[in-house]
């Protein structure tokens, strides 16, 4: 499950074949890189940033007709939030690989999952997984 770390977020731009997986690299660089849709080719892009916001951020200034994908909501548990917040790729490739939808999530200290992906984000999970 190391991998699905080093996959921090996803996105698409609109017309392109290919979608964006955010990769971090090192302690502090978040860097976009396409993905062919059949998960057999990624490139490199020059669109990174040192916070995972900034790289989002440079997302949306470098490409136009950029998005992220809807990676769902995530819960955590036990005392269940009812509004849930958005969900990055990792913390939804963790929750659907596991058994019953729950992990463990270190930073935020407790059990975690994540409902209603969407499809073009749950497909590319599977393409890569």
């Amino acid at each position: 499950m190391v991998w699905i770390m080093q996959w921090v977020h996803a996105g698409k731009i609109a017309g392109e074949r290919k979608s964006l997986l955010l990769e971090k690299e090192g302690e502090s660089s978040y860097v976009w890189k396409k993905i062919s849709l059949a998960g057999s080719r990624i490139e490199g892009t020059d669109c990174k940033g040192e916070k995972l916001t900034e790289a989002i951020e440079n997302g949306y200034k470098t490409w136009e007709g950029f998005s992220l994908l809807h990676c769902g909501f995530l819960y955590t548990l036990p005392a269940r939030d009812e509004m849930g917040c958005n969900a990055l790729f990792w913390q939804m490739a963790k929750s659907y690989s596991s058994s019953n939808g729950r992990y463990f999530d270190e930073e935020v200290g407790h059990l975690c999952y994540v409902d209603f992906a969407s499809q073009e984000a749950l497909s590319l999970w599977r393409t890569i997984r």
